[in-house]
């Protein structure tokens, strides 16, 4: 009987070491060209198992460092882990110098992750925009068309990837267009009205680099009238009101209706979270940003735990406010717990002690 006391303690420790670890495994490509997205996707499975080692809903931060010489922090953004165990964070490396990085998910407990993780990546940014040569003028006077000329150094006659963008719509492209054996370009390419104009060069092996021209003369089309649109839903201060921004370029303005001390809480297109509560029940809060043409996530609640009722969001400069879904999970709201919680042993321990003691009973 105490050799098998023992080798039931001894089991029960290992299963619950075990189980005490949590699993999690980050990846990231190893070099990312200079103003592109880096994308950093993770898991929580661990191999050869189905289920997750956390519950949906754990959260924590994941940062991007420069690691050249000294470690210096670029960018933070949280991640919350999904129902399949999964979770995703992008980075915006446009602005950043080439050379090492590094991407970290941080312990939250610092003990919380197991020593078969994968919490640290190196990811080296690659910048090639010094290869382009602009020919043409980068300030032109309209005329209905941009010229754009120039060379791609090595490249040769493989052609160039052109695609241009003004005021966050694509005006031309993406599109291979002809280089000759010294890798000369040359493209017009059709415009409405003046304003800035990226012009995005790209290979077969990814982004090149982009070059700003200004174009002068008839003013962009100025509308006195910003059109609204908006979207409706039940609000309390233990449900709030979960909204999807589709921007425009520019200034953004959101408001609530009227009624109710209503509070704002948005998460920009930097990941940034802000909170607005300036007004009270006879007036709309209201919050202005600048936004890319990317989405803004917000939330809508009552300042009252004794208030509930509909918010109508409104949104100025944004092509749509649709009610979300998925906004709760961003704001890291979902109603299962955020703590790492780790596969529970106590079954599989309860079924090896009952397993020992019939064991035992059967040899008397």
């Amino acid at each position: 009987m105490k050799k098998i006391a023992l080798f039931v303690i001894l089991s029960a420790l290992l299963i619950v070491t075990a189980a005490s670890a949590v699993y999690v495994q980050i990846s990231a490509p190893a070099q990312v060209q200079v103003g592109e997205l880096l994308v950093v996707t993770g898991t929580t499975v661990p191999p050869g198992l189905s289920k997750p080692s956390v519950n949906p809903g754990f959260s924590t931060d994941i940062v991007f460092y420069w690691a050249e010489y000294a470690k210096k922090e670029i960018a933070r953004r949280t991640i919350v882990v999904q129902q399949d165990g999964t979770f995703s964070a992008t980075f915006d490396t446009r602005g950043q110098k080439a050379g090492r990085y590094t991407v970290e998910l941080i312990d939250p407990g610092r003990e919380t992750f197991g020593s078969s993780s994968t919490m640290m990546l190196f990811v080296t940014l690659i910048d090639r925009s010094d290869l382009i040569t602009i020919a043409a003028p980068l300030r032109q006077t309209f005329d209905g068309t941009l010229d754009i000329s120039g060379t791609i150094a090595g490249i040769g006659d493989a052609g160039v990837q052109v695609q241009v963008v003004h005021e966050s719509s694509t005006v031309f492209g993406p599109r291979y267009i002809q280089t000759d054996a010294n890798g000369a370009f040359s493209q017009q390419v059709s415009v409405s009205s003046g304003g800035t104009y990226d012009v995005i060069f790209s290979d077969s092996t990814g982004y090149i680099g982009t070059a700003t021209f200004t174009v002068t003369g008839p003013a962009t089309p100025v509308s006195t009238a910003v059109p609204e649109v908006s979207a409706s839903a039940s609000a309390s201060r233990n449900a709030p009101a979960y909204f999807a921004v589709d921007t425009r370029s520019g200034t953004v303005r959101i408001a609530t209706s009227p009624g109710i001390d209503w509070v704002i809480e948005y998460i920009d297109e930097d990941g940034n979270r802000h909170n607005v509560n300036s007004k009270g029940m006879l007036d709309p809060e209201e919050a202005d940003f600048v936004a890319h043409g990317g989405t803004v996530y917000v939330k809508v609640y009552p300042l009252s735990y004794s208030d509930s009722g509909t918010v109508r969001l409104t949104a100025e400069n944004a092509a749509a406010v649709r009610v979300s879904d998925t906004a709760q999970a961003v704001f890291g709201d979902l109603p299962t717990t955020t703590r790492a919680t780790p596969v529970p042993a106590t079954l599989a321990l309860l079924a090896l002690l009952a397993c020992l003691i019939l064991f035992a009973a059967r040899r008397r």
